[in-house]
């Protein structure tokens, strides 16, 4: 589930001189395992359109920073100290902390995944997720980015978006991932009225067969929306009912998780 790509650098258009074009191009490596969690050297300068000599330099420097790592193959990896980073980020958001205390809850309630994303840009990213044992659906995970168009966190995110930013996103091809995605901008931009207008967004199998996911949004103190969180669970295709009641305790979770971080009074868009 990936929806931002790293695309072929044209040479021809190469960015203008900056005296920091090496640490850059390291950057540039660095986000490449965003979207590609293993490659080699020659993949990732065919990807990026750096010399194979450039890249090794690269990854040989990341690697003695732990940024990076070597497998026995030859291929390389995330290190050890991205993830120290990428910790980091996550323990230095109040949300973060406090979304966990009552996803927890909800997942002691129901027995069913919850999951809370954020939006950089365009990109719909998986920050929290919190599974029952032995969860047959652990399809979402804390750092992935996913499909913006196609899921219920997502419609929540960009049902939130500036007007300019929604339309920027709704010129992008959409893609299908099941036969119910929503891939006409259209309708797509109908549902997230819908979304807006009801405070709460449904995924009815769009990025998974089998799969229904409910989320609502998280308001931070300013009331801009900063989060979203969701319960999926396959046991509610075909189960309205349930699928009705869900809805009004994922609203209040989202509610709850608005408060304790300042938001007063929740609402809805």
């Amino acid at each position: 589930m990936k929806i931002d790509t790293i695309e072929q650098i044209d040479n021809n258009k190469q960015p203008r001189y900056s005296p920091y074009r090496s640490l850059e191009k390291a950057l540039d490596v660095l986000r490449f395992f965003s979207s590609y969690s293993i490659s080699t050297v020659t993949e990732i300068s065919r990807k990026l359109g750096y010399p194979k000599s450039t890249i090794s330099g690269l990854l040989k420097t990341l690697s003695r920073y732990e940024l990076v790592e070597k497998n026995k193959d030859n291929s390389f990896r995330l290190g050890i100290k991205a993830f120290e980073l990428g910790f980091s980020y996550l323990n230095g958001m109040e949300m973060h902390k406090v979304a966990r205390l009552w996803a927890e809850r909800l997942l002691n309630d129901e027995q069913e995944p919850v999951h809370v994303a954020i939006r950089r840009g365009t990109g719909i990213y998986i920050i929290l997720d919190v599974q029952p044992p032995a969860s047959y659906m652990a399809i979402l995970q804390t750092g992935m980015n996913v499909p913006a168009h196609s899921t219920a966190l997502g419609k929540i995110l960009i049902a939130a978006m500036p007007d300019d930013e929604l339309d920027v996103l709704l010129k992008k091809p959409l893609g299908s991932f099941t036969e119910y995605t929503i891939t006409d901008p259209a309708r797509l931009r109908d549902e997230l009225i819908r979304v807006k207008q009801s405070g709460y967004a449904i995924d009815r199998e769009e990025s998974l067969k089998g799969l229904i996911c409910i989320s609502a949004p998280v308001f931070q103190r300013d009331g801009s929306v900063i989060a979203a969180v969701s319960i999926s669970s396959m046991e509610l295709v075909g189960n309205e009912d349930k699928v009705l009641a869900l809805i009004p305790k994922i609203k209040t979770i989202a509610n709850n998780i608005s408060r304790d971080i300042g938001y007063q009074p929740a609402k809805s868009f």
